[in-house]
């Protein structure tokens, strides 16, 4: 009966997709890339509960205090510069991925079993640990949604014990259709059918609030803020909403969905929303703007678009 109903679930969530026009056929520069399903993505403290023992656990962007005072049991704690490093000058990229395979191996990191990701709540530094997760060629990677806040808000059990997990086994097989480099970013502004997608305020966006040597946004680029993914209690909105907040953006537009914003946080939580939605093509670019507002030769425009 529960796979029946794990099913049909499924197929709902597929048929509402279709619908808004926004489900993404298998296809384009990431067809052979396996990975969890859309629907699969975002899971529930009762969808955890249910695997317990069955599923690695990793704790992003919380203090190891706060981690230490109660968190998911069984939860590893990841330290942020795992994934978030300052690399040529540019803050926040990812660092090495074999380093970052091997140090999340260190946690526990198995090929074989499904990974799941939070943090304290705001959703950008487990969406960031996911799409790394991705990145190094993880095939079964979940986010708890809404994280910590949630776990704690439905009364599910909070330990205080350190997970001490054994060493697991993982080698990354980097999955380079997910990330985008600057150079390939600027072979996109001109692309009718690829989607470079600003998830900072409309504020940084305009060139009003400047947080590099020049302010803006990428000639092309489309603003959505990251905000708009989610809905009132922190939570990812549904897809049918999701949809509503992207279909504008994405009408038209076969090609690759790339997402930035000032350090790689915000975009990667746009990241998940496209995944969620079923596109097959989004890619990041880590560098963002910390990179494109610090660079002489990067081109900038200003205001709204």
């Amino acid at each position: 009966m529960k796979k029946q109903l794990i099913v049909i679930a499924s197929a709902v969530v597929v048929a509402a997709a279709i619908a808004v026009g926004v489900f993404f056929a298998v296809g384009g520069g990431s067809a052979a890339v396996v990975r969890t399903a859309p629907e699969d993505i975002l899971v529930s403290p009762e969808w955890v509960q249910e695997r317990s023992g069955d599923v690695v656990i990793f704790d992003i962007g919380r203090s190891f205090d706060d981690y230490a005072e109660g968190h998911v049991p069984g939860a590893a704690w990841v330290d942020r510069s795992i994934i978030a490093a300052t690399v040529d000058g540019v803050s926040n990229v990812l660092p090495d991925p074999a380093v970052v395979a091997a140090d999340l191996e260190e946690l526990g990191l198995r090929a074989d079993t499904p990974v799941v990701v939070y943090d304290a709540g705001a959703g950008t530094w487990s969406s960031r640990l996911f799409w790394a997760l991705e990145y190094i060629g993880h095939e079964q990677v979940h986010l708890l949604d809404g994280g910590f806040a949630t776990w704690s808000a439905t009364g599910a059990e909070v330990s205080t014990e350190i997970a001490l997990p054994q060493r697991g086994e993982f080698t990354a097989n980097v999955r380079d259709s997910l990330l985008a480099s600057f150079e390939e970013v600027v072979g996109f502004i001109d692309s009718d059918s690829a989607l470079i997608l600003d998830a900072r305020s409309p504020d940084e966006f305009a060139g009003t609030d400047v947080r590099a040597a020049r302010g803006g946004h990428i000639p092309g680029s489309v603003n959505i803020d990251w905000a708009n993914n989610r809905g009132d209690e922190g939570l990812f909105l549904s897809i049918e909403q999701l949809a509503a907040v992207y279909r504008d953006a994405l009408d038209g537009r076969n090609g690759p969905a790339i997402t930035l914003c000032q350090g790689g946080f915000r975009a990667a939580h746009s990241y998940v929303a496209l995944r969620v939605l079923g596109h097959e093509d989004a890619r990041m670019y880590d560098g963002s703007w910390a990179e494109w507002g610090n660079r002489e030769d990067a081109p900038i425009s200003q205001g709204v678009n």
